[in-house]
């Protein structure tokens, strides 16, 4: 069981630590990189590890063993997520394969393929779409209800992360424009999420945009360039509203809590930090000092927890513990 923490504020997250691993240690000889996400719920967390142990695991919190519930060695897995209001979840491929899988019994229940190599991919919030980009610069919303493409294009960039926002509206996607010589610049893609057409693109002063992430408001947009930056960034227009500090090596990726007053930015340098979104500084830092590898950082959906892979292929949940004889809420 997860110990009780508090709701995670810009004050409580100052005094974040680790409350529990996941899993266990799986030495590897490659680069460790691990997508983590959780369920609506906030039970059950799952690990794709791209490089180096057991590709696709996810654990039942509710449940006090280490071992994962179910494991299984999709190859070349890219990402995965719980598909809300199911006991499914979905895994995507690189190589464009697309399958689901009971959360409770771990059988496979379906699988489609879509054509195309994957490089990176985000599903919408209400489980029905699912972006998909190619680091060559093929972009594709696939409708998960129906099974089939709704929309396909060409764009003359490198691609990045992908975000498609709450409302439905837009999909955008960090990217890296051709220069003359070997430098590449920093861009942001901008789409009518709907039908694919272009709404608007931004390049920026750094070499390229890792990724990028739509504000829980629906207002804005935060790229994360190369250079360390985290750009706000206006709808549609792409003006930039306001920049702060992330990770100095730059942020592979950054995702909201729910309510958006935190930000959690995770570098390819072993390490995540959590930071005040309204002050724009940082908050909560850590690293394990292992260069090879990297992760994900995601908050439960119920704003009290933060997770993150580690060195060994473990993941660990850090929470805010209350003190000792104050007044707090635990939830459920």
């Amino acid at each position: 069981m997860l110990t009780p923490s508090l709701m995670l504020t810009p004050e409580t997250a100052r005094h974040l630590t680790l409350l529990r691993t996941l899993g266990e240690p799986e030495l590897s000889q490659y680069s460790r990189w691990q997508w983590l996400a959780w369920d609506a719920s906030s039970r059950y967390l799952l690990s794709v590890q791209k490089q180096g142990g057991t590709p696709l695991r996810w654990w039942d919190l509710h449940a006090d063993a280490a071992t994962p519930r179910f494991a299984h060695s999709v190859s070349l897995c890219v990402a995965a997520w719980f598909l809300p209001g199911s006991q499914r979840l979905l895994s995507v491929t690189a190589r464009g394969t697309l399958q689901t899988w009971s959360v409770t019994d771990g059988t496979l229940v379906s699988s489609v393929e879509t054509g195309g190599s994957v490089a990176s991919a985000c599903l919408s919030s209400d489980g029905t779409r699912l972006l998909l980009t190619s680091a060559q610069g093929r972009v594709l919303l696939w409708d998960l209800e129906r099974g089939w493409l709704v929309w396909r294009l060409e764009d003359p960039a490198f691609h990045y992360g992908c975000a498609l926002s709450a409302d439905g509206r837009f999909a955008a996607v960090g990217a890296a424009e051709e220069q003359v010589g070997a430098a590449t610049r920093a861009s942001v893609r901008l789409w009518d999420a709907r039908t694919g057409k272009p709404v608007g693109s931004r390049t920026l002063d750094a070499q390229l945009t890792w990724n990028v992430a739509f504000t829980p408001s629906g207002e804005g947009l935060v790229a994360a360039n190369s250079d360390g930056e985290l750009l706000f960034l206006g709808l549609p227009g792409l003006e930039t509203i306001r920049s702060i500090a992330g990770p100095a090596s730059g942020a592979m990726q950054v995702e909201f809590i729910p309510g958006g007053s935190l930000l959690a930015a995770s570098a390819d340098t072993s390490a995540f930090v959590v930071i005040d979104v309204h002050a724009g500084q940082r908050v909560f830092a850590y690293s394990d000092l292992d260069d090879m590898q990297g992760s994900t950082a995601n908050f439960s959906p119920d704003g009290r927890f933060v997770s993150w892979g580690m060195d060994d292929g473990k993941v660990g949940i850090w929470g805010a513990k209350p003190r000792p004889g104050a007044a707090w809420d635990v939830g459920n």
